[in-house]
């Protein structure tokens, strides 16, 4: 016999209580009924589902949510706050949805990101030693220490000209902080590729995560 939504929301509360060695499986089960809600389930019942989706994203491992979110492009059925918990670690395809869909979003009403200053990030970052850039670029853009790094870690580079447009750098001010923080000269022309009401909007979610 099927479970309930809400017997199976019970569950998947139980899976999540048993604590960091289920929550990759537990974020596959959420994606799965996410991407494929069962047709005897209330349209109200995602709710919790998708908080319990967002909640487990957050907790889990980089490798686990790289995993579940190759399963996530093309479903236009999950909000977008969702998708951008997995931007960090999304193929290029699920991240150019994800800037589309966050530039097709209604601005009226909306925070504005935090502006950072180019000027004082670059002379700041230049006076770095010793990978202490992480905590200056984290500082300057108002994002988490943790997030930062990330952003930074990313091989693309896409990350960091995502969150240096929404904050309000311009190219000059990105390139150079693009090539302290080490990446490629190739990679600069990214920046010109991304929308810029979809990074601000992105570049908030990020702050907000803080």
């Amino acid at each position: 016999m099927a479970l309930s939504s809400r017997e199976r929301l019970n569950h998947l509360l139980d899976l999540a209580a048993r604590g960091p060695e289920g929550r990759a499986a537990l974020l596959d089960d959420l994606a799965e009924l996410l991407v494929d809600w069962p047709a005897d389930y209330a349209q109200a019942m995602r709710g919790p589902f998708e908080a319990l989706f967002e909640k487990t994203a957050r907790e889990t491992d980089a490798k686990g949510r790289a995993a579940v979110a190759a399963k996530l492009a093309g479903h236009d059925e999950l909000p977008v706050a969702l998708l951008n918990e997995f931007f960090l670690d999304a193929s290029a395809p699920l991240r150019a949805e994800i800037l589309e869909r966050n530039e097709a979003l209604d601005a009226e009403g909306e925070t504005a990101p935090a502006r950072a200053d180019g000027q004082a990030l670059v002379s700041a970052a230049r006076r770095t030693m010793n990978g202490a850039f992480a905590d200056v670029f984290a500082t300057a853009l108002s994002l988490p220490r943790a997030l930062a790094q990330a952003i930074l870690d990313d091989a693309s580079g896409q990350a960091l000209a995502v969150a240096c447009k929404g904050a309000g750098l311009d190219r000059a001010a990105y390139s150079a902080v693009a090539l302290i923080a080490g990446c490629p000269p190739a990679q600069l022309s990214g920046y010109d590729a991304i929308p810029e009401g979809a990074a601000e909007r992105l570049t908030r979610f990020w702050q907000e995560r803080g």
